[in-house]
């Protein structure tokens, strides 16, 4: 259970969040307990969780409870505005984003993913409500996926045609409010290559009903740019001209007849005229005339263009491996702090002395190797050079942020090893020696590895009750 349906179990006013006494929190524990017998996923370490996410973190824990998207969604409940009024003056985007990283991950990344392969969008529609308050990676991964969604309907739409039962979300509006919550310049020029592959669609089949349908969702869309939001607007009016059948007793109100007839033929007549705009616009909008780039886009080398991919592997090389699958495991003993394990990627050596070095504790029981990054134009991370740090240990890291932005992740576990899985993720050092990595992995180590840290300050990182602990002042959690 997590630490917001705890809240809610407890009924806590969000109000009160900051000025609880002693005895609350003696009363809260005593609830708790006894709580325990009824709800089995209510657990120790959930409540310990609980207990230190509000001693700790008051304000971070009242603002989260106090937006209706993120309470709504946590608490698998659909309360309305006007039952968030309590006025909560905190509002930092990025220390909030850190709370729900350190307390609220769990919750999201599986429900989530589970969501957009089941095609169902309903619940992660409200939540990219409070997209600003999530961390970037899940943005960026929800992005990923909300771009396949779209580049697959295209696809599936166009000769020789695909399988429509796969494509069946564009006619849910769901779909198009969730892509609001992440809509950029990339997901609006998807849509509109899916709306000129459907109305090509639509002038070929004037009876498509996933067309109608779809114009009819996609009007959910609220576009960046203007003149694409009223061409959605049109198309909708216009795919959607029909009549219904009306029938009367045939023994009487002849007249009636006559009129019904003059309306449908003056409706046909409006329909003949309403396909020739159409058909006007569609040969605009193929043109792109309302939407030409008058400069050309930045051209960047495939080499940094590909590197997330590259990125992605290495990750599920380092910790997306089958455990039980391990044979050939050689462990790396003589391996010494501030050494970098790697030869493949991440294989720069670290850097010498520079006057901009921060200092890391290595706080918790288990070994961790520190990636360190560049990040160029703006959002292609680099990756730079590793930093081993045993259990119990410390170092120095060097590196120069004026020329590049400098972000970090974190890989843990135990015994450091060279060994072999059936996967297609591996990566080979000279003399055929599979890279090093955990042969015992920290519990969520993929949500922990995929996290970007940016450091202003010395840090010490733990690993407690299953999530990582960083304290460092000015940190930025993405």
């Amino acid at each position: 259970m997590n630490i917001i349906k705890i809240a809610t179990l407890l009924s806590l006013e969000t109000s009160k969040i900051g000025l609880l006494t002693e005895a609350d929190f003696a009363e809260m524990k005593s609830k708790l307990e006894a709580e325990k017998a009824n709800h089995p996923n209510l657990t120790d370490e959930s409540i310990a969780l609980f207990f230190q996410a509000l001693s700790n973190n008051a304000m971070l824990f009242q603002a989260v409870m106090n937006n209706r998207a993120l309470f709504n969604f946590f608490t698998q409940k659909n309360l309305s505005k006007k039952q968030f009024q309590v006025v909560v003056d905190f509002q930092d985007e990025v220390q909030i984003k850190g709370f729900i990283q350190m307390y609220l991950m769990a919750d999201i990344n599986p429900f989530v993913y589970h969501k957009i392969a089941a095609n169902d969008f309903e619940e992660i529609a409200l939540l990219a409500e409070g997209r600003q308050f999530l961390p970037d990676r899940v943005i960026e991964k929800m992005r990923f996926y909300a771009i396949e969604k779209l580049e697959l309907a295209d696809k599936t739409l166009k000769p020789p045609f695909g399988d429509f039962s796969k494509i069946l979300y564009i006619k849910d509006a769901n779909f198009f409010t969730f892509l609001n919550g992440l809509k950029n310049e990339e997901i609006e020029e998807k849509v509109k290559s899916l709306l000129t592959t459907l109305m090509n669609l639509f002038m070929a089949d004037k009876s498509s009903e996933l067309a109608k349908r779809t114009f009819t969702a996609m009007k959910n869309y609220h576009a960046v740019d203007e003149n694409f939001s009223i061409s959605i607007e049109r198309l909708k009016e216009r795919a959607e001209i029909n009549y219904k059948p009306f029938a009367v007793n045939k023994k009487k109100y002849y007249w009636i007849y006559a009129v019904v007839g003059l309306l449908v033929l003056t409706r046909v007549s409006f329909f003949i005229n309403d396909l020739s705009k159409m058909n006007s616009e569609l040969d605009s909008y193929q043109n792109y005339e309302d939407y030409e780039v008058q400069s050309e886009p930045r051209k960047l080398d495939r080499y940094y263009t590909d590197m997330r991919f590259k990125i992605d592997s290495f990750r599920v090389f380092l910790a997306d491996y089958n455990q039980n699958q391990i044979r050939r495991l050689t462990r790396l003993s003589n391996i010494k702090t501030g050494q970098n394990p790697f030869q493949t990627f991440y294989q720069n050596q670290p850097t010498a002395e520079s006057s901009n070095y921060l200092k890391f504790r290595n706080t918790s029981k288990y070994d961790m190797v520190l990636l360190e990054n560049a990040v160029l134009y703006d959002s292609i991370k680099i990756p730079r050079t590793a930093h081993f740090i045993k259990a119990g240990e410390s170092i120095e890291v060097n590196f120069n942020n004026a020329a590049a932005k400098t972000i970090f992740n974190v890989y843990m576990g135990k015994k450091l090893a060279t060994f072999q899985t059936e996967s297609n993720h591996l990566f080979i050092r000279s003399g055929s020696i599979v890279e090093y990595r955990f042969s015992e992995l920290i519990p969520n180590v993929k949500e922990v590895l995929e996290t970007d840290y940016t450091f202003k300050n010395d840090a010490d990182i733990n690993f407690v009750n299953g999530h990582l602990r960083v304290d460092s002042r000015g940190l930025i959690v993405n």
